[in-house]
């Protein structure tokens, strides 16, 4: 069956879907040249809009994950990109058409999620409803594409990109907000952090329902480790963690989701300023031990993504994009028929840091920059080890919201600032970007920064390279792909050394 595509916000500009898979071998630099020392994949993963479906709406959550890849090789660069085929994308292929409806996919305006539960029928019975769409990152010697709610992790080759499947280790993992249509269909975070060193992957899940969130700490060989959080303080969208030394820091924050709001015809999401931000140190090395809740009198903030933490005596450092709210549609901004409203334009963050005593659990609220700031990544392996260097999305105020234009680079410790503005005016989107490193030992920090450029209004794509030494010099290579790339929240580097 053919479709028109639809016209809401979710499938407009840098949004427009990229419907194909495309294979584009020895990619036309532009300018510069790739660096021989790079050696590895860059790897995003998106929703992609297929079809409708079967309620002929489209959630942008309940598209299918399509994972993208540019990977390198003395001097060379080639790109992939494929479809995430989760048992959802298989069988609605095979039936050339959309085979599920949610609880909250018929509303037809903002408040489409597809977080609400599936309604099932024989033709969608014991079928997973994940779709893979928010998150790849590596583990084990391949790629896992996640989302944050609604199926297990996908493993995906890392050079051709075929999946796999549903990683074996799924029945050890635990449903989050949604009733499991099968064995092993379980969830995952989005934001997993892992030990570069040992492999251990730490992840969880959280629901709607007590206990809210639930550990997993998950070692290379598929054993996994699980905790379920009775005491944690309520239910919230535990979308990131911190990770140092000794903890996996979890924050409880007051954006919620509750799938009971649908009674009243509201969205899932719900911003509840009323509520104390706690945070939870969760033994990384003993899952099983004490953990410690801190009561903060922090102001009604919301971290959306971790950069990375510090502890310096007894303070732990929580570094991060600070956001005023959510930036999520609730039911205060908008009325019923609305479209939806997304991200940037809804709230703005600035670079931001949480500083927790550790002997008194006294807390503080930094604004560290006046530069709009999202997407922050860090070299990853150092995670859990302390950081020195972050890199970000920065950006301009615009309105209620922002326009991210820029690459920033900051040392956290003197908090001196490098930026390049990619973009002014022109129609684009700057999407997340990696750190890869020169060499597989070299210093924290000392390497490339890859920033992928939708240039949607031109149906052209572009990855720029910067060289960490100083990217306010302009990137060292650019690389054109010639159509525009699928935008993409988040992905990861992999190194083939």
């Amino acid at each position: 069956m053919s479709y028109n595509l639809p016209t809401e916000n979710s499938l407009r500009g840098p949004f427009q879907p990229m419907r194909f898979e495309a294979t584009v071998d020895e990619c036309i630099v532009t300018h510069g040249e790739i660096p021989k020392d790079l050696a590895g994949g860059f790897y995003r993963v998106g929703p992609t809009w297929k079809r409708p479906t079967k309620q002929g709406t489209n959630p942008l959550l309940s598209m299918d994950g399509m994972v993208q890849a540019i990977t390198f090789e003395d001097g060379v660069a080639n790109f992939k990109n494929r479809w995430v085929r989760t048992p959802k994308y298989v069988l609605e292929e095979a039936r050339k058409q959309g085979m599920f409806e949610w609880q909250d996919g018929g509303f037809g305006d903002w408040r489409d999620t597809a977080y609400g539960e599936v309604k099932r029928d024989l033709g969608n019975q014991g079928i997973s409803r994940g779709v893979a769409n928010i998150n790849v990152f590596p583990f084990a010697g391949e790629m896992l594409a996640a989302s944050e709610q609604g199926g297990p992790p996908i493993a995906i080759d890392p050079i051709t990109l075929e999946t796999r499947g549903i990683v074996p280790w799924s029945p050890k993992l635990t449903s989050g907000l949604h009733t499991p249509a099968a064995y092993g269909d379980a969830t995952f975070s989005a934001h997993p952090k892992w030990d570069p060193d040992t492999g251990v992957l730490y992840g969880w899940t959280y629901s709607d329902e007590a206990p809210y969130v639930v550990m997993h700490y998950v070692s290379p060989d598929g054993t996994v480790d699980t905790r379920e959080l009775w005491d944690a303080p309520y239910n919230t969208v535990a979308h990131d963690i911190w990770l140092t030394p000794e903890w996996v820091v979890m924050p409880f924050q007051p954006f919620l989701a509750d799938k009971k709001r649908f009674e009243k015809d509201l969205n899932i999401w719900e911003w509840n300023p009323e509520l104390p931000i706690i945070i939870g140190l969760i033994p990384r090395h003993d899952l099983h031990g004490e953990i410690r809740w801190i009561k903060t009198d922090l102001p009604a903030q919301y971290i959306m993504h971790t950069m990375s933490a510090n502890v310096v005596g007894n303070e732990l450092q929580l570094d991060g994009p600070i956001f005023n709210r959510p930036p999520f549609p609730f039911e205060q901004d908008f009325a019923a028929g609305d479209d939806i409203a997304l991200f940037f334009s809804i709230a703005k963050s600035n670079l931001g840091r949480w500083t927790i005593n550790l002997e008194t659990g006294a807390a503080k609220s930094e604004q560290l920059s006046d530069r709009p700031s999202e997407l922050p990544k860090v070299d990853e392996r150092f995670y859990g080890k302390g950081y020195e260097w972050g890199y970000q999305v920065g950006g301009v105020v615009k309105r209620s919201g922002m326009k991210m234009n820029n690459l920033t680079v900051t040392n956290m410790k003197t908090l001196s600032e490098s930026t390049y503005q990619i973009r002014d005016n022109e129609p684009a989107a700057v999407l997340e970007a990696t750190f890869a490193p020169r060499k597989i030992d070299s210093p924290e920090g000392d390497g490339y920064i890859i920033v992928p450029v939708s240039w949607w209004a031109d149906k052209r794509g572009e990855y720029l390279i910067f060289d960490t030494d100083d990217v306010s010099d302009g990137p060292i290579c650019r690389i054109e792909l010639p159509f525009q790339i699928g935008w993409t929240p988040h992905g990861h580097w992999m190194d083939f050394r």
